[in-house]
């Protein structure tokens, strides 16, 4: 008995995780419906293609890392799928910059030259290859292998690079900037003469030294070295256009001339310091005027009236018109017109009501005044 019990059972099998998971797979299809299988091996299928194909992918853009990536040029010359230094001799050849061509500035026929060597100038062939190298590692790596697999270059072109001293640059077109530049001419009014003879302005040359060494920068990787000098006009502080009336009063024929630039408008009698109080003489100009003054003297000439405002008026000796030219001197306009032609002034010019009247609206701040013996 003993012994046919034993024959009778069976051995247990003991299954480890994977295979049961297995058996349950087994079991969950032998139950499943038959188009559910398909599309869960088929998409099994897909997935372990597409790993597949992402592994390839990765593993040649390691494996092509030392290369360029294809499509790339340097100044029109391919070097994509080259190594460094295929491309640096592709570079080295092709590149056709001259290395020891003079800088030529020009302006109106004169001509300065820069001597390449001076600024230390030299083509980077080295920093053109590695550019392009830069630019097939900036595009993300799933961009990179795709577009490897489906042969799509990447069209980028390399510009031709150099390098160049700029302190040096900078110092060789300040030294032709020196040769260059002139100041401006104001223009001038001659009174040797009794009457204005007005010189010619001319404008001033500056080298603009920042768009000059812009443009030799952009010029340098070029054959084109003949580059025209960038400079910028100056204007004078007055120009003839600048110039209208003019006011010359010749102190011994008591007269006051106002001129149209050279052309003598209108002349007016006029009263004058006297010897005790001088109208000064020299070049002034007009720095106020106005209409209707209050008088308030300050000198120790005015006695009793000193300080004391008198408005305008009959009684005020302003006038109604008056042009300041020098701290307390000035031309005015005059109550007493009988004073004319003579020297009782306190150092001001009178003149009548209505010669004043015709200067006060030719005259604007800043007319020059010539007052001459």
């Amino acid at each position: 008995m003993e012994s046919r019990d034993m024959k009778q059972e069976k051995p247990i099998v003991r299954r480890g995780p994977v295979s049961r998971r297995l058996r349950r797979a087994y079991l969950y299809l032998r139950r499943a419906n038959p188009l559910r299988v398909v599309l869960a091996v088929a998409a099994s299928f897909l997935a372990v293609v597409i790993v597949g194909l992402l592994s390839f992918l990765f593993v040649q853009d390691i494996a092509l890392s030392g290369r360029i990536f294809p499509g790339i040029t340097i100044d029109g010359h391919a070097v994509g799928g080259l190594s460094g230094s295929d491309a640096l001799e592709v570079v080295q050849k092709g590149i056709n910059v001259p290395v020891d061509q003079s800088v030529v500035l020009y302006l109106d026929g004169g001509e300065f030259a820069i001597d390449p060597g001076s600024i230390d100038f030299k083509v980077d062939t080295e920093k053109m290859v590695d550019s392009a190298f830069r630019a097939g590692s900036s595009e993300i790596i799933l961009s990179r292998m795709f577009r490897r697999f489906l042969n799509k270059p990447l069209n980028v072109d390399i510009p031709v690079m150099v390098s160049f001293d700029e302190e040096k640059l900078k110092q060789a077109v300040t030294g032709v900037a020196t040769d260059v530049n002139y100041p401006p001419k104001s223009a001038g009014i001659d009174m040797s003469s009794g009457q204005p003879e007005i010189s010619d302005d001319r404008p001033g040359l500056s080298v603009n030294q920042e768009a000059t060494m812009k443009a030799i920068a952009e010029a340098l990787p070029t054959p084109n070295r003949r580059i025209a000098l960038v400079t910028e006009s100056i204007k004078p502080e007055m120009t003839v256009a600048d110039i209208g009336y003019i006011v010359v009063v010749h102190l011994s024929q008591h007269t006051l001339y106002l001129y149209d630039k050279e052309h003598l408008d209108s002349s007016y009698m006029v009263c004058i310091g006297s010897e005790k109080y001088p109208t000064p003489t020299g070049k002034f100009h007009i720095y106020f005027k106005e209409i209707d003054p209050v008088w308030k003297p300050t000198a120790e000439w005015a006695g009793e009236q000193k300080g004391v405002a008198v408005q305008p008026g009959p009684d005020n000796p302003l006038g109604g018109y008056w042009m300041e030219m020098a701290d307390g001197i000035g031309i005015h306009a005059t109550p007493f017109e009988g004073s004319l032609g003579e020297s009782v002034s306190h150092g001001c010019i009178r003149m009548s009501e209505w010669g004043a009247s015709q200067v006060y609206n030719a005259v604007k701040v800043g007319t020059p005044v010539y007052i001459l013996e």
